[in-house]
């Protein structure tokens, strides 16, 4: 752990370095973090090759980063809520529901694409499963550990894709790498056309927090204790909440479970896949943490002394907690994935790409919410390409302070998605139940017709939401 906190120091100082003598990063935003991060990732994949303790140590501590990203989002979500909102409830849940239907848009679309492109243009010159379509949404929606999980589908009798596993890892790995390097690109573009505003897009201000602090009317119970290290004690206690509601659920989860209800489904993998801990255990841990955030401020107002927490102070620690998820994200990308049947799988990449495009660039801006439909279609396209890190890791660029709300309808959205698709009951169940048993030409149709209809009824309620 300590020495992870020392190389991720020396990156950061090396990517505030490199920022600062090649101009080239400044005119295309790109932050420090971003490539503290590749050199981090320069230095972790240039000493696997090497056999010394040096390059355990750094191969250990790569493990222990790959843990960050998922606590460290946990954490940028615990202050979501913890100063207050100054949007209404009916409005942000109007946002929410459009960033729902829009995230079943673009990843039920990776199947179906993925489907319709193993239907036309691999298997007449391949003897692939159908299900080979699903490898678009496991590696770019789903990421490395639903890759993983998928795997095990993959190999099964039903389906009998041998690689899957592989060609799995290996679509996440691209999409990961992808996801950041095309966002920045189209950050650049969306700036050029004005739809950000570029003097938001820099690293946010520092405050003076102590000085702040000093300003406000503070009680006893604060006085003597750094400011921001009070508002560090409110981030820890909402985080500290967010994760007993979430052993809470899941303990409730598994007493519901106990009680039999699913015994009588057939299949094993599925059973296990539909069972209430499964279902309420893929909602991740930052929803909990937000909704920590809201507690913790609520019981502090109740006992007047919600004018403790300073959203100043949060807001320093949330960035610093984006700066290091960014780090850690982006250096510990496995790039050590094996490379099999290259023509279709680089289809189906190609096709990701495709319409991951399309999704930000022209779906996003008629669908989610006008004030910020790019910030928000960015989270978005981190997740549709890798890891919900990737698309913060964007979002970090044009919203550095988060001050635009997308960060909040996505974490309010995810419910509403994260147990179906993108590694989900629906993508585990597709190839198992489905697309081995039904010609993947009705598969593929079925697909596309769905997903029509969600975008003209997502343009529709676009329109309506923000006249």
């Amino acid at each position: 752990m300590i020495l992870a906190c020392l190389l991720v120091a020396a990156w950061l100082l090396c990517g505030a370095g490199l920022r600062t003598w090649f101009a080239i990063f400044d005119r295309i935003y790109v932050p420090p973090s971003v490539i503290a991060g590749f050199v981090g990732l320069a230095c972790v994949q240039s000493l696997l090759f090497l056999e010394s303790s040096i390059a355990y140590s750094i191969a250990a501590t790569g493990e222990v980063l790959r843990r960050w990203p998922g606590t460290l989002i946990a954490v940028v979500f615990a202050g979501m809520l913890l100063p207050g909102s100054k949007v209404a409830w009916k409005q942000s849940a109007g946002a929410a529901g459009r960033e729902a239907l829009m995230v079943w848009i673009i990843v039920l679309g990776q199947t179906a694409i993925g489907l319709t492109a193993t239907w036309l243009l691999i298997k007449p010159f391949y003897d692939l499963p159908a299900s080979f379509g699903m490898l678009l949404e496991t590696g770019f929606a789903g990421g490395h550990g639903t890759a993983a999980a998928m795997g095990q589908v993959f190999a099964s009798p039903q389906v009998h894709l041998a690689h899957g596993l592989d060609l799995g890892l290996l679509m996440a790995t691209i999409g990961l790498v992808y996801g950041t390097l095309s966002g920045i690109f189209w950050i650049n573009l969306a700036a050029r056309w004005g739809w950000i505003d570029q003097k938001q897009s820099v690293a946010p201000e520092r405050h003076d927090t102590a000085r702040d602090g000093r300003e406000k009317d503070r009680s006893d119970f604060a006085r003597g204790l750094d400011p921001l290290l009070v508002q560090a004690i409110w981030l820890s206690l909402a985080f500290a909440v967010g994760m007993g509601l979430q052993s809470i659920v899941s303990m409730a989860a598994q007493w519901s479970d106990s009680l039999g209800v699913i015994e009588t489904m057939p299949d094993d993998l599925i059973r296990n896949k539909v069972t209430y801990a499964a279902i309420l255990g893929s909602f991740p841990l930052f929803i909990y943490t937000m909704l920590g955030g809201w507690i913790v401020r609520h019981v502090l107002k109740r006992f007047g002394a919600s004018h403790l927490i300073d959203g100043v102070g949060i807001s320093r620690l949330t960035s610093i907690a984006m700066d290091l998820l960014v780090v850690a994200a982006i250096a510990t990308l496995n790039l050590t994935a094996v490379v099999a049947l290259v023509i279709p799988f680089s289809i189906l990449v190609l096709c990701g790409m495709v319409w991951t495009g399309v999704c930000l660039m022209i779906l996003s801006k008629r669908i989610l919410p006008e004030t910020h439909w790019f910030q928000l279609g960015l989270v978005n396209y981190g997740m549709s390409t890798g890891t919900t890190a990737t698309g913060f890791i964007l979002l970090r660029i044009v919203d550095p302070e988060l001050k635009t709300g997308a960060a909040k309808d996505y974490a309010l959205a995810a419910p509403f998605s994260a147990p179906f698709i993108g590694g989900g009951m629906l993508t585990i169940g597709l190839p198992l139940l489905v697309l081995e048993k039904v010609p993947i030409a009705i598969s593929s149709g079925v697909l596309l017709g769905i997903v029509s209809v969600l975008i003209v009824v997502g343009i529709r309620i676009g329109r309506r939401g923000d006249d």
